[in-house]
């Protein structure tokens, strides 16, 4: 316990910028109702408001881009740093904002940031034990949560543009915590500094034997990387299958409705058509999320593998949504307030919106951080959030035409089908990361006649431990 929770003083500042990143993805859904109101000193139009939800993420890409290779040379520390300065100019040009197209910089600058998450999930991966990687892991999710609900209290009770300055100020307070951690062990190793990659690990809470353990870990897999960078790194089956999972899954996260339930919550809340407050519900999902990422949140991601998690969080979103798809359907003429029990499509979203707090909201986030090698990890998870954010941002951006095409009723069958592959994806694609050190997870795509061709680590691992364990009491007695 003493270990993990060194671990996690040391990173705090690293898992508060979920919170942050779960602010911008729902502050449209607060923003864009008080925009409407008569007294704003901003109106927009129907398509202005499309391009304020969607322009949250329109950045993300591009910044998935830049920041793999860049946090592969100059480390992971350095990159939250620009995400926290990034995220508080963001918030601060909102803030101050008088025509629609200040929101538009300011959301098109947050959403930058969002991108430079990569850094996060990079230094949460090569900065944890196998045992605290899942912990911490499940903590992200919920820092995600908590930030989506902080939103609706302080964006949906507090004019848009003061929220927005209380979000900068804090974004600027937490790049001060940030200055307080550690760098990555795994990146010094890398950059050939072992004695500063030592050091980190010291700071990180490890104990001398564990210290030994995982410079001996990063020794076996650096040995199976080539010295000199080569790119048909990228025709390796340690890069291409991982990254080609993570695509389909991204795919399936999509088609589940997630996001258009997240950016548009109060609009989604008063399309399925009942007479209950749109803001109060939303408030009462937000309780609800914090709730259920404190607990089976948490619970999921720390002590389920991967698979079980997705499975059953796949299969209770596709029942709630074809429940939730049938019920429109069938009172899909019956005016507001007239129709029966017309609590259950609210239960059903709620139900919903805790299923894929088990797995499929969460996973394809954290999970590329565990998949890829140290070589070219930063990159490969750039390359990941590239195509993530860039999916996000046209689903977000259709939602209307979705809506349009599809209906209520129509487009909850969808997520219902999204929901339902998803489950086959748990099944038969999704690789198993819980428990698994990361050489592990890596050596795990290769073709069965390659796995063991490198020497144990754990064998080597224990013998050199041992070896410098036995060396280091010497040096101690001497």
């Amino acid at each position: 316990m003493r270990k993990l929770h060194g671990a996690a003083g040391s990173e705090r500042g690293a898992m508060l910028c979920f919170i942050f990143s779960g602010v911008t993805e729902a502050q449209s859904s607060t923003l864009l109702p008080q925009l409407k109101e008569k007294d704003s000193i901003i109106h927009a139009t129907p398509e202005e408001e499309t391009w304020i939800a969607s322009l949250g993420i329109l950045m993300a890409p591009i910044a998935s881009v830049v920041v793999g290779p860049t946090i592969d040379l100059i480390g992971r520390k350095k990159g939250l740093l620009f995400f926290y300065l990034d995220m508080g100019v963001g918030f601060t040009i909102i803030a101050c904002a008088t025509e629609v197209w200040h929101i538009y910089v300011g959301r098109c600058v947050c959403s930058f940031a969002i991108g430079m998450e990569v850094a996060a999930v990079v230094y949460f991966a090569e900065t944890c034990t196998k045992k605290q990687r899942s912990v911490l892991l499940s903590i992200i999710s919920a820092s995600f949560t908590f930030g989506v609900s902080l939103t609706y209290f302080v964006g949906g009770y507090l004019p848009w543009n003061v929220a927005s300055g209380v979000f900068a100020l804090g974004c600027f307070l937490y790049f001060l915590i940030q200055l307080l951690a550690p760098e990555s062990p795994a990146w010094l190793y890398k950059q050939g500094d072992v004695d500063a990659s030592k050091r980190s690990l010291q700071r990180l809470g490890r104990s001398p034997s564990g210290i030994l353990r995982e410079l001996e870990m990063l020794r076996l897999s650096s040995k199976e990387q080539s010295e000199k960078f080569q790119f048909k790194v990228f025709l390796e089956p340690t890069v291409w299958k991982p990254f080609l999972i993570m695509c389909i899954f991204h795919i399936l996260l999509n088609l589940s409705g997630v996001f258009h339930i997240m950016y548009y919550t109060l609009d989604f809340i008063e399309r399925l058509g009942t007479s209950y407050d749109p803001l109060t519900v939303s408030i009462i999902i937000s309780v609800t999320r914090v709730i259920s990422c404190s607990t089976v949140g948490i619970y999921s991601t720390a002590y389920v593998g991967r698979k079980p998690a997705t499975i059953v969080s796949s299969i209770l979103m596709t029942l709630s949504f074809l429940s939730a798809g049938v019920y429109e359907y069938v009172f899909r003429d019956t005016p507001v307030g007239e129709k029966p029990f017309e609590w259950v499509p609210i239960v059903l979203l709620i139900v919903n919106i805790i299923s894929g707090i088990l797995a499929v909201a969460i996973l394809p986030w954290l999970i590329s951080g565990e998949l890829f090698p140290l070589q070219i990890r930063g990159s490969m998870n750039g390359a990941v959030y590239v195509f993530g954010t860039s999916l996000m941002f046209v689903s977000i951006k259709l939602y209307a035409v979705c809506l349009e095409v599809f209906q209520m009723w129509g487009l909850l069958l969808v997520y219902s089908l999204g929901s339902f592959l998803a489950i086959l994806f748990g099944i038969f694609v999704l690789p198993e990361t819980q428990n698994k050190t990361l050489l592990e997870v890596e050596r795990g795509f290769l073709p069965k006649n390659r796995r063991n061709i490198a020497p144990s680590p754990n064998a080597e691992a224990t013998k050199n431990c041992g070896d410098a364990s036995q060396s280091e009491a010497g040096s101690e007695r001497r």
